[in-house]
């Protein structure tokens, strides 16, 4: 009975390598994000222009943010598989910071989305045209209560 042959074991690769890939990694997650901030920014400012036009500028502002929060969540998946594959071909040190990266960016992407959506749809206060007190405070029963709505 032949056993299968292992899988050639990768080379670890050296500590000072592995450190300096994962500082470029996370300085190219950085531009990334400084990129899509960019683009974010400047297509709200090409936006802003006379105030009859204020009411599309924020629609285009909230779509541009939207795109922007999708942009940083695709960027958090590709940092996630990235960090992924790094442990797979043995550097820990980079792949350990490619996942505390993706974690932050999708952290980041869904406080953004929940912002938008708080800024989008603001909690409303329930007011009432009622005056005087609420309910019937006569003592009585329900009956005496009848013409006061309570």
């Amino acid at each position: 009975m032949a056993s299968a042959p292992a899988a050639p074991r990768t080379r670890r690769l050296h500590w000072f390598a592995d450190l300096f890939l994962g500082l470029l990694l996370l300085a190219v997650d950085a531009g990334l994000v400084i990129a899509i901030w960019f683009v974010v920014a400047m297509h709200a400012w090409g936006q802003s222009g006379p105030e009859e036009a204020v009411a599309a500028a924020e629609r285009a502002t909230a779509q541009a943010t939207t795109g922007g929060l999708i942009a940083v969540g695709v960027l958090a998946v590709l940092a996630g598989l990235a960090s992924y594959g790094l442990f797979r071909t043995r550097a820990p040190i980079a792949a350990a910071g490619q996942a505390l990266a993706a974690a932050g960016l999708a952290l980041g992407a869904l406080a953004g989305a929940a912002l938008e959506y708080r800024e989008t749809y603001p909690e409303t206060v329930p007011t009432s045209d009622h005056q005087g007190p609420v309910g019937c405070r006569s003592g009585g029963d329900s009956e005496e209560c009848r013409d006061t709505g309570g």
